[in-house]
């Protein structure tokens, strides 16, 4: 290995060594590190450079290195670089909370063609919040990944049930169960669920607890699956959907949509073909997203808010190391927003 690259691997577990210490903890010479760690001089001396420039290492004269967090912890906010208006929502929001809670804020924007976990070692600060990361289906090396950064990771908008892994996520299958019965409550009996999402964990479970809700002998589903990549768009696959439904290949009165961004795309593309929404279709979408249309959507809502204020109180645990409770896996509940694109068919009755 190259001397830049062992210095790296040395910061890393140096960080984390300074993160569990508290504020004004001696910490080793230069010269403990290197018998401590086998290395040289050369190895030690841009590790502890790195320390002292970002602010977790001061240095004494003539008493040593000592650890300080009389500065403000740093949240950083990694979202993939896809042009989405919901992860802007959600940065300003983290922006905003983090100013609250006395932390600084950044941003940082990936290429979402590549993975996180090759940016982890690269990227500082006190905790990072990874939002929405395009591939929710971890592997086990990715999963090592995150527990293993430097700084510790919280995921929000993913879930992933490991012990060492903090996450902040909507309920995606009470998410699922809620459309689904909302639905039926409604009087629909004949419903198209338009899968207009990539197929990850995400969407996945929603649809999948949809259908779980839905499976009973007065139901009839009919999946529209835009059978959608990474970076790809329901667009084309939506308009053809809305055309078929207008010939009448298709037959249900309600479509619930796993994005909002699916569901107004469908909301604009039925209604261009002269399908008047509610009264000839019902439409439930899922997100209550920010974008134009959404005054109309009654949708599913897995309130950002209370997820940005969940991850805050989680960050804060973790940079003032706080024993007050373990509870670093959160799931929000969704609930439901009504607003004008569902028509009641019957007499609602609780199912």
């Amino acid at each position: 290995m190259e001397k830049t690259s062992k210095s790296d691997l040395l910061y890393s577990r140096l960080y984390r060594r300074v993160a569990a210490m508290a504020d004004g903890s001696p910490f080793p010479t230069v010269r403990k590190l290197m018998a401590e760690y086998g290395v040289s001089q050369a190895t030690v001396a841009p590790a502890i450079a790195q320390l002292k420039e970002r602010g977790f290492l001061e240095a004494v004269p003539r008493q040593g290195f000592f650890v300080r967090r009389n500065r403000k912890p740093k949240l950083l906010l990694v979202q993939s670089n896809w042009n989405s208006s919901d992860q802007r929502c959600m940065a300003e929001l983290f922006a905003e909370a983090a100013e609250r809670s006395g932390f600084t804020f950044e941003r940082f924007l990936f290429d979402y063609h590549r993975e996180i976990c090759d940016y982890l070692d690269e990227l500082s600060a006190d905790v990072i919040v990874a939002d929405s990361i395009t591939n929710d289906l971890f592997t086990p090396e990715q999963i090592m990944g995150i527990v293993h950064s430097p700084a510790p990771v919280i995921l929000c908008r993913n879930a992933v049930q490991v012990s060492q892994i903090h996450y902040v996520c909507g309920d995606n299958a009470a998410s699922g169960s809620l459309a689904a019965r909302y639905l039926r409550r409604c009087g629909h009996t004949k419903i198209g669920v338009l899968h207009c999402e990539p197929h990850l964990l995400t969407p996945e479970t929603i649809v999948r607890n949809f259908r779980s809700a839905t499976d009973v002998p007065e139901c009839r589903l009919t999946l529209l699956d835009c059978n959608l990549h990474s970076g790809e768009t329901p667009d084309k696959k939506i308009r053809e959907f809305a055309a078929r439904y207008a010939r009448g290949e298709y037959d249900f009165t309600a479509l619930f949509a796993v994005s909002d961004h699916g569901a107004l795309i469908a909301l604009r593309e039925f209604e261009a073909l002269g399908i008047s929404i509610p009264d000839e279709l019902s439409i439930l979408g899922f997100g209550n997203i920010k974008e134009p249309g959404i005054e109309r959507l009654t949708t599913i809502d897995t309130p950002r808010d209370q997820m940005v204020d969940a991850v805050i109180r989680m960050a804060t645990r973790l940079v003032n190391h706080s024993e007050e409770t373990r509870e670093y896996q959160v799931d929000i509940m969704p609930k439901l927003v009504v607003r004008k694109t569902v028509k009641e068919r019957l007499v609602p009755q609780l199912v």
